[in-house]
């Protein structure tokens, strides 16, 4: 079970995916492993690299849902009423929020446009619409604020998990979600340990995955703590880093 991050490992840092990662996707899966993405994008954001690099399993919103062939095998909501406390405190920050559904974002404010719109082109988006016509599970709020206002918000909410993936942009998710604990579920429903997992990340979303892996690759382009957390580091995601570490590991 090889698991990959989207931003910062399958993709370069001009956003494009390196022939040399395309490569070794196809050879893993030539010799029958099983592919996964894992990442703190949303569904929306992450269904092209998904659709474009041909991945059938899935794992998004920073470990909130699940996908086994297509097919949702695993969902962790975040409880509403907690959501609405949340929201309030927010608002009275000043802080921008952006709620996550299964097929849809939208945002709640319009505080700061130029932070939100700095931190969502990370992830390949846009502004998101400003309306309220949404599913009713959210499962992700993506939240917009620097590390100055980290002890005057995050201690107050204890249902809830805050992944900084941005010096602007904060995932809240279900206390105790995160990549790790949705691909050791998802393992669990293939049959594989957690010895069969091998994964590949950059960011701080990433390091518990790399911990919970059997053998967890960090990409030369992580920071120094992320890289204290992986067995393996590679060369960066411009450098050939996926292809040389399956090399390494005599994957491919």
């Amino acid at each position: 079970m090889v698991v990959f991050d989207i931003d910062g490992t399958l993709l370069g840092s001009n956003k494009k995916v390196l022939f040399s990662t395309l490569e070794a996707l196809t050879r893993l899966k030539e010799q029958g492993h099983t592919l996964f993405v894992a990442t703190g994008r949303s569904l929306l954001y992450a269904k092209p690299i998904i659709q474009l690099l041909g991945f059938q399993n899935y794992i998004v919103c920073n470990g909130a849902i699940g996908f086994v062939d297509h097919r949702q095998t695993f969902g962790n909501e975040l409880a509403s009423a907690d959501l609405f406390e949340l929201l309030n405190r927010f608002s009275q920050e000043k802080v921008d929020a952006v709620i996550v559904t299964l097929n849809q974002l939208y945002r709640v404010s319009s505080f700061d446009l130029e932070k939100m719109r700095r931190a969502m082109s990370y992830v390949g988006g846009a502004l998101p619409p400003v309306h309220n016509q949404a599913e009713t599970l959210v499962y992700q709020v993506l939240a917009f604020y620097d590390h100055s206002l980290e002890q005057a918000i995050e201690p107050h909410f204890s249902t809830f998990d805050f992944v900084r993936w941005h010096d602007d942009g904060v995932d809240i998710i279900p206390t105790g979600g995160s990549k790790a604990t949705t691909i050791l579920e998802l393992a669990g429903q293939l049959g594989f340990d957690r010895e069969d997992i091998l994964s590949f990340g950059d960011g701080l979303n990433d390091r518990e995955m790399l911990q919970t892996s059997g053998i967890g690759v960090a990409m030369g382009n992580a920071t120094l703590t992320v890289k204290k957390s992986a067995d393996m580091i590679t060369d960066t995601n411009d450098d050939d880093g996926i292809f040389n570490a399956l090399k390494r590991l005599s994957l491919i």
